[in-house]
Formats: C-alpha cells, sequence, structure tokens
C-alpha cells in the first residue's frame, strides 16, 4: 500500500503591536474552528499567511493590506457586555486553499527543473535567479527564463541584467519557487499586495523578488526551511525610477537643425527628435527638461564619417530647444507647469499648452558650443533631408 500524504495546515497574521515592528502571530485556531480573529485597531493588520505542507511541498501564500484595505477588510462590531457597549475590530479569516493547491501542483511540475536555483512566475512568464549566501544574507542576480512546452521547461538565457515593469494598481502578484537547503522540501511561495513604490512607477524582477521574500522571512518556518535571515534589494538605477508613459501621453516632437564643425564645416542636416520630461524638471534652473536624440531623418555628410558625432551635440541642442519652448509659454506659465512636475501634479491642459508650444519649432544652427535659431537652407556638400 502506498503511503499517505500527511498535510498540515496552518495559518498567520501579520499585525502590530502598540505601534511597533509587525510579527506573525499563529491564528490557525481560529480558520479551524471559524472563529473571528480580534484586533486592538483596524490599521495593525499588515498581511495574512496561509501554508500547507506535505511531504514534498511547503506552500505559503501571503496576501499584504495597505492601511485602506485593512479598514475595509476589518469589522468593527458593538455588542453589550454588562449593560455597557463593547467596540471590537474583527477579522473573518480563510485558508487559501485554491492558492495553496495551485503553489504545491506548479512546485511539482518545477521540480525537474529546479536546482539549486530559484525560479520566479510574473504574469506568464518564468524567471531563472541565481541565489548567492554569504551566512544568512542572500543576493540574487537574473539568469535566465523558462518556457513552457509540450515536452516539458525550455530555459533560454537573459542577456539584460533586469527585467523592468510598471506596477500595477492592483498591486503585484508573484510566485516564488526554491529547495529548501535544510530538508527534502520545495518551498512555493506566492504574494499579493504592494512593494515599496507606488503604482505606476518602475520597479525590477530582481528587487520585487527580494523585497516579496524579506516581506516573509519574519515568518519562522520559512527563514529555518530557507537558510535565510535577509536578501539584499538593489539599489533602483536612476534611468529606470519615472514612470514609464505611453506614446500618447509623452511630448515628443521634431526639430529641424544643421550642424556645423567648431571650425564652422558642414556637418549634418534634418531632423532630431526632442521631447519634454513629464517626470523631472532641469535640476539647476528649475525650469522645464528636455532630452534630444539623433533620428533616422539627420543625415550626415560623409566627409566627415567617423570624425563627429551626435553626443558632441546634445547639450547645446537640448538647451536651446528648452529655451525657445520658454519663450513660445512665458515665464509664468513654464514655472507653473514646471511647480506641477515636480509634484507629479500635470494637468491635461497643461500638456495641451506644451503639446501647442512644440508643434512647430524653427529650425536651429549648432556647433558643439552654441547653438541659435535660423532659417534653414542648404548647406554644401550636406544632402537635403
Amino acid at each position: 500500500m502506498a503511503p499517505t500524504t500527511q498535510i498540515k495546515e496552518e495559518f498567520y497574521v501579520r499585525r502590530l503591536f502598540n505601534n511597533d515592528v509587525p510579527v506573525f502571530v499563529d491564528a490557525t485556531r481560529y480558520v479551524r474552528q471559524d472563529l473571528p480573529y480580534p484586533l486592538s485597531a483596524k490599521k495593525s493588520l499588515k498581511a495574512t499567511c496561509g501554508v500547507r505542507t506535505d511531504d514534498e511541498v511547503v506552500a505559503f501564500s501571503v496576501r499584504s493590506y495597505t492601511s485602506r484595505q485593512a479598514e475595509r477588510e476589518v469589522e468593527n462590531v458593538e455588542a453589550e457586555v454588562g449593560g455597557k457597549v463593547v467596540s471590537q475590530n474583527i477579522l473573518h479569516l480563510r485558508m487559501p486553499r485554491k492558492t495553496l493547491h495551485g503553489l504545491n501542483e506548479t512546485a511539482r511540475e518545477l521540480s525537474a527543473v529546479l536546482g539549486d536555483e530559484m525560479i520566479a512566475e510574473f504574469g506568464e512568464t518564468l524567471y531563472v535567479l541565481q541565489l548567492t549566501r554569504t551566512g544568512g544574507e542572500g543576493e540574487l542576480k537574473l539568469v535566465g527564463r523558462l518556457d513552457r512546452t509540450d515536452a516539458g521547461y525550455v530555459r533560454s538565457n537573459i542577456d539584460e541584467a533586469d527585467v523592468e515593469f510598471e506596477l500595477p494598481i492592483s498591486g503585484v502578484r508573484l510566485r516564488i519557487f526554491m529547495r529548501s537547503p535544510i530538508r527534502e522540501r520545495t518551498l512555493a511561495y506566492s504574494f499579493g499586495g504592494y512593494l515599496t513604490r507606488k503604482p505606476g512607477e518602475i520597479e525590477t524582477l530582481t528587487r520585487a523578488t527580494a523585497l516579496v521574500l524579506n516581506s516573509i522571512l519574519g515568518l519562522s518556518t520559512f527563514r529555518m526551511l530557507s537558510g535565510l535571515d535577509t536578501v539584499d534589494v538593489p539599489v533602483l538605477s536612476p534611468n529606470a525610477g519615472a514612470r514609464r508613459r505611453q506614446p500618447s501621453e509623452r511630448i515628443a516632437f521634431d526639430v529641424p537643425v544643421m550642424l556645423f564643425t567648431g571650425d564652422n564645416m558642414p556637418a549634418a542636416r534634418g531632423h532630431i527628435t526632442a521631447e519634454i520630461d513629464l517626470d523631472g524638471i532641469d535640476p539647476v534652473t528649475g525650469g522645464l527638461q528636455v532630452v534630444v536624440s539623433e533620428s533616422d531623418r539627420l543625415e550626415w555628410n560623409p566627409a566627415l564619417a567617423g570624425q563627429v558625432g551626435f553626443q558632441a551635440y546634445e547639450q547645446v541642442l537640448a538647451e536651446t530647444v528648452a529655451s525657445v519652448v520658454h519663450s513660445i509659454l512665458g515665464a509664468d506659465k513654464v514655472r507653473d507647469i514646471a511647480y506641477d512636475i515636480m509634484l507629479s501634479e500635470l494637468k491635461p491642459e497643461a500638456v495641451a499648452d506644451l503639446r501647442t508650444a512644440t508643434a512647430d519649432l524653427p529650425g536651429l544652427a549648432a556647433n558643439p558650443a552654441q547653438a541659435e535659431v535660423r532659417p534653414l537652407q542648404p548647406a554644401p556638400g550636406v544632402p537635403v533631408a
């Protein structure tokens, strides 16, 4: 007769006591007996965690709460006790068996390809992360991706250092799978909730995985089985912090230019692309910040091939385009728009003003040191765009 799988279920509430650091508290008996769980205050609820253990997999399902979510989830009830009306905050707990069952099934499917690395599932994609341990501290590195096929899972390498994504309004859903270095078990972990950054901002997969792992390391069961005390959270690169805007939300436009070398030799003629940064202002002037880039409509003088590049003109062109836009809008309007951008309160009417101001800019003539507004004429030796 085949051995019977022993299944154990536990339930924990992560909560605050006296506004101190949140801790996990065993609330298993409240789930088993279908009893309401008492809380001193609604805002003390931070997360709940269901745990399912069998002979192969230990599955953890964490639901994280914001203060607003806790306010909606926790019920305030009044009862008369000894002739007095007593108010109490209660939470109705439920074991997330469907989520735990799904974790268990996926963990068993991945067991053949899991190895000593970690697998993170985000959306419909499975990512492979290398986990380096130094004592109880872990460090993650994104190294690959797994694709489901009819024949199983196929692994491929990832060239980029990390994968960026925009944090959704509904919160992050992330599943993590790893082998326990302590016991013969696969650890499967599902997280649902919000991280440290706001919805709409940019996060990376490695950072999100580290943050999600740290959120459960306060639970001794996961900490002991994973052999981790903390996971290093990488610093977010400066270029990844801004919200990704859809093309329809951006202020991008073409600017006709003629470029010359320092000794006034024609270098290029055509159009460049300019864009106003709607998430940040110029750190020095406090005005609008313009970013310029080379486009395929800029043709270079073949006689100067390899001698001069667009980077030499970027700063002077960006500053001059910003100056032209400022003059069109006027100082007062530019100041108001800059404050709105700085405080993330940019209004639709301000965006409309920016579109109007950048719709038909005059041509610029520039060398690496300076630029000026000038009617554009074909330059000798340079193809006409």
